[in-house]
């Protein structure tokens, strides 16, 4: 399949979009922690204010996503494992043993027979320099890197979070869009991971994150074509 960039923006310009998209984007990744915040919730608390009878966990996943997406809007460097580690030390501040850094134990996947390898850093940092310096498109290096993190479970925690915010990150170096998944899209995306997980074959899960889940500035795009 094709994973040609939907988009051709500059980088300024796709940091303005994923600060339009912020709220969605920050909503979309605390699904995968079963938040019960919603969007308009979400919202709330990206503005600066609490609300009332969500749960202080919950809200804290959603002030601690913001930083993340921040600090990806801010951050002007090439992707690496270490930018990975700066968002998975803000997105799991607090939930498991160590945070920011490569998982050095086991862990099981619910619902799922995987059971992943333990992270070893040279690997890591060939797999993802292998991808890359691979001669293809900023979407496709996104979604490569963002099936590799979830596969390999680097982290103790906040895996899908991570994974997404980093596919995300090189996007917007590049000038590619943004990829969030919608609440109508989540069932899907759990069955094609487990999938993943299952049999090790990603080429599904990743040619329905490019047909579904990529996001580009429309009419920015629009504005652009009519001056060619």
């Amino acid at each position: 399949m094709n994973f040609a960039d939907k988009t051709k923006l500059t980088q300024l310009e796709n940091q303005k979009l994923a600060i339009k998209e912020m709220i969605r984007l920050v909503y979309s990744a605390s699904r995968f922690e079963d938040n019960k915040a919603t969007i308009r919730e979400t919202e709330t608390i990206i503005l600066g204010s609490d609300v009332y009878g969500l749960s202080t966990r919950d809200t804290k996943i959603i002030r601690q996503l913001q930083s993340a997406v921040e600090l990806m809007i801010r951050n002007s460097k090439p992707y690496s494992l270490a930018v990975s580690h700066a968002i998975n030390g803000l997105v799991a501040k607090g939930e498991s043993v160590a945070w920011g850094m490569l998982r050095t134990g086991k862990v099981k996947i619910g619902g799922t027979d995987y059971i992943p390898m333990i992270p070893v850093y040279d690997r890591v940092m060939a797999d993802l320099t292998e991808i890359m310096m691979a001669d293809q498109s900023a979407t496709w290096k996104s979604l490569k890197v963002m099936l590799y993190i979830m596969h390999s479970q680097l982290y103790w925690d906040g895996n899908k979070r991570t994974a997404l915010l980093s596919a995300n990150y090189i996007l917007i170096q590049n000038g590619a869009g943004l990829l969030i998944i919608d609440d109508e899209h989540m069932t899907a995306f759990y069955r094609l991971l487990n999938g993943y997980y299952n049999t090790g074959h990603g080429e599904t899960l990743m040619n329905w994150l490019y047909e579904t889940c990529i996001v580009t500035d429309k009419a920015l795009d629009a504005k652009k074509e009519s001056f060619n």
